[in-house]
């Protein structure tokens, strides 16, 4: 049976934005990003600050692109807190 997942959390040094990544419903000690997309904590601070953003209001969240991944994310706290939904490769 799945446990319960969890949130795990790291704060970028030069910003101190503090990004929240759900941990994977059928193994709480991995990552929800890693479990379904082999990406990691690295991949989604990297995309998140190098990428290009826009708002999707259909589904209510930020969506961030590199030439390599992609970013769904939303503020919890404007500027301080990221809630990252979803990084993957391309």
């Amino acid at each position: 049976m799945a446990g319960r997942p969890r949130y795990v959390s790291t704060v970028d040094d030069q910003t101190g934005i503090r990004f929240v990544f759900k941990t994977d419903p059928a193994d709480p000690e991995m990552l929800h990003i890693y479990a379904r997309h082999l990406t990691n904590e690295d991949d989604a601070l990297e995309t998140f600050f190098e990428g290009e953003t826009t708002r999707n209001t259909r589904y209510e969240r930020f969506e961030t692109f590199t030439d390599t991944h992609g970013l769904y994310w939303n503020w919890i706290e404007h500027d301080r807190v990221v809630r990252v939904i979803s990084c993957f490769r391309f």
